[in-house]
């Protein structure tokens, strides 16, 4: 299938076992090829923001007077707790830690979109996390995108059968970083337009609201500040892949809210009145989040590495069906490719160089539109029964 790989081994007790020793091994292999960044006794780039603010609670200030910042209260409360007790040590490795763990469960679960089954995802895990440059990237500047990712990407696949449990994965995710947060208001305005969803479609739709709330509720008084942050995040780094970045690189000031919502308006009219399907709970979601951020950065693409093996595992099986010369044969032949290289490359798609402001604009820009070209691609695959919310095959037939 190409939308909801599952785990399926996990009925009896010895497969159980089987699959936790898989995911035991692709978290090591992880830890081994990134141990210089997870053992460094220093916070990386990312982490010492958090450090700094976590030190400012602790203080009594906000952490918003952190003004690189742009995450929820929670974060630096957990790292408050840890330093009002003497242990500032100890919330960096419960980060670092969470981390591995979140890049492993991604990369597991972006295995099963290579069509394997059962334990044979792992090998491919391993390969994923030892080798692509976005998640060394990820680990090494210490960013926490992968913990919310991981985390928004369960609750929408539990929220299958599992409304409020699914629902609370979703906004503990926010709370902690709201990296997903356009990709749910996206099905969740899509899920309410579904008439035929009924009362289980509606809970999955807004009950992640609530719990978001309540996860904030003890920091109340900072939820000004957070909205503020929210609103014109900080863009302090070349390195910002956003549509943001790339207006302002053309010379117009975009405000952040104006992005997203253009995103989610675009969004929701492509969709037109589709049914929620497998694509759009795993992989619509993502990109819709990711191109909606104002501030993004290429440890983003993580949220993304289902569909970039969904994609790569499409374009091997359409081999044989690239002997043309057509121009939908030769964009497939090497836009697939280019979409992957340059995710994989988008590290360094937004650092300065000698050229007119609007050609680095359009460097940030093809990175960016990479996720959204696989998605058409996926998309275009999919046969009816995917959309119409069944499970589907990649098949090698042409493209629609």
């Amino acid at each position: 299938m190409l939308a909801s790989p599952r785990l399926s081994p996990l009925g009896s007790r010895p497969d159980r076992f089987l699959v936790a020793l898989g995911f035991v091994g692709v978290v090591a292999v992880a830890a081994l090829v990134h141990h210089e960044a997870l053992l460094a006794p220093f916070p990386q780039q990312d982490k010492p923001v958090f450090v700094e603010a976590a030190e400012r609670m602790a203080a009594g200030a906000s952490p918003y007077s952190q003004e690189r910042y742009n995450y929820p209260p929670p974060l630096a409360a957990l790292g408050a707790a840890a330093i009002e007790r003497g242990r500032p040590g100890l919330f960096l490795a419960l980060v670092r830690s969470a981390n591995v763990l979140a890049v492993a469960a991604l990369a597991v679960f972006a295995a099963g979109f290579a069509g394997l089954s059962g334990g044979r995802r792992f090998p491919l895990a391993a390969l994923l996390v030892a080798c692509l440059p976005v998640v060394h990237y990820t680990l090494w500047i210490g960013n926490l995108g992968p913990i919310a990712a991981v985390l928004a990407l369960a609750g929408w696949q539990l929220g299958r059968h599992q409304p409020f449990g699914g629902a609370v994965l979703v906004g503990t995710s926010l709370a902690f970083k709201p990296l997903a947060l356009a990709g749910a208001i996206y099905l969740a305005i899509r899920w309410l337009i579904e008439a035929r969803g009924g009362a289980r479609r509606k809970v999955e739709a807004l009950a992640w609201l609530p719990v978001t709330v309540l996860c904030l509720v003890p920091w109340a008084s900072e939820l000004p500040a957070l909205l503020e942050r929210m609103a014109e995040p900080p863009v302090f780094s070349s390195r910002n892949l956003s549509f943001r970045r790339v207006f302002e690189g053309l010379g117009i000031d975009l405000p952040a809210a104006a992005g997203t919502l253009a995103v989610l308006v675009v969004a929701l009219c492509l969709a037109q009145r589709r049914p929620v399907d497998d694509l759009d709970r795993v992989h619509t979601a993502a990109v819709v989040a990711l191109l909606a951020l104002p501030v993004g950065w290429a440890h983003g693409f993580i949220f993304v590495l289902p569909l970039q093996v969904a994609a790569a595992r499409l374009y091997w099986q359409r081999r044989t069906a690239r002997s043309g010369r057509s121009w939908r044969t030769l964009a497939e032949r090497w836009g697939v490719p280019l979409g992957l290289a340059l995710i994989q490359g988008s590290a360094s798609a937004g650092v300065e160089f000698a050229a007119p402001a609007g050609l680095r604009a359009v460097v940030v820009l093809l990175p960016l539109l990479s996720p959204l070209a696989l998605l058409v691609y996926l998309r275009r695959a999919a046969p009816p029964a995917a959309n119409a919310g069944g499970g589907m095959s990649p098949s090698r037939g042409s493209l629609r």
